[in-house]
């Protein structure tokens, strides 16, 4: 199997975050939520909005709607109606309108989603304009959290696997996840990508900005080829194992190494299934140029043939 164990961040989901703007120009004339961190469920009313440019667009609305007018009249009806959902009437206010033959001065702002208030910007009396933020809510019944893998992990990696986590804030707890999405640029100084994860959080007990313990399970990978990680000998320059020929005979082989995992190494080449290697082969080691000449005295067939050294064998 292949797993990996990183630290991560509990994150808003910025798919269920909201931000709430006026369209037009106005006042709030009434709030009805008091502080930060509030539940809210979306169509819930935030606020009552007074705005000029929304009362004008009523009065249009209830003239191209006059049952008395033409068929032209009613294609700019259309157009009226529209206009007042661009401004972000609530439908049932542009029914209620149209039913009443009557404006309203306030229209109400409404939660767009079901959450909690993280931002109140706005306050009863205040003029906001389009580019005045009122509120923001998220929605947590599902969180991001961001880890960092290094960069020879990455082909273990993909979305959709497996994930589980703790957090040092709930002991003996445990959620389970998946991976989400892979950014596309690692981090040049600590040579990790970022991995974006998504954990249901129905209780609400994973708060953004906790730190994590991230397990990502790979799950059973193909058949391959693999050796203890003891028998494996790497000078920086070159990766080899020494294969016992029966008879107390040795040969050095050199190999290509893939992934690691568990106390074992894949062996992309070198060797083939059923080879016998020397577990213990570091006894070779006192420094690279003794290493040369040991793989060059087993290298030699007179060498070969004598006895060799002792070691477990696999």
């Amino acid at each position: 199997t292949q797993s990996i164990r990183t630290l991560g961040r509990v994150a808003y989901d910025e798919t269920r975050l909201a931000h709430v703007h006026p369209r037009a120009a106005g006042w709030i004339e009434a709030l009805s939520l008091r502080a930060e961190g509030e539940p809210v469920r979306q169509g819930q009313e935030l606020a009552a909005f007074y705005a000029p440019d929304i009362l004008s667009a009523q009065v249009d609305f209830l003239i191209a709607t006059d049952p008395q007018t033409s068929g032209e009249r009613r294609i700019k009806a259309d157009k009226a109606r529209n206009l007042l959902r661009l401004l972000d009437v609530p439908e049932a206010v542009i029914r209620d309108i149209e039913r009443t033959r009557a404006t309203r001065n306030t229209v109400p702002v409404l939660a767009p989603l079901d959450g909690i208030v993280t931002r109140l910007m706005a306050r009863e009396g205040m003029y906001v304009t389009p580019d005045s933020e009122m509120f923001a809510i998220v929605d947590l019944s599902a969180v991001w959290v961001l880890a960092d893998v290094f960069e020879h992990q990455l082909a273990w990696i993909t979305p959709g696997l497996k994930a589980e986590m703790s957090v040092p804030a709930w002991p003996g707890q445990t959620w389970e996840g998946r991976v989400d999405y892979l950014y596309p640029e690692l981090d040049p100084r600590t040579r990790t990508l970022r991995v974006r994860l998504v954990f249901p959080n129905p209780g609400l007990d994973l708060k953004p900005n906790l730190f994590a313990n991230v397990t990502i399970q790979g799950g059973p990978g193909a058949a391959r080829l693999t050796i203890p990680r003891e028998a494996l000998i790497q000078t920086g320059q070159r990766a080899s194992v020494v294969r016992a020929l029966g008879g107390g005979r040795f040969q050095p082989v050199d190999v290509t190494i893939g992934m690691a995992a568990d106390e074992r190494v894949e062996i992309l080449a070198g060797l083939d299934e059923g080879d016998e290697i020397v577990v213990s082969g570091q006894f070779l080691i006192d420094s690279e140029s003794s290493l040369q000449a040991s793989f060059q005295r087993l290298s030699d067939p007179a060498a070969v043939a004598a006895p060799a050294m002792t070691g477990h064998r696999h």
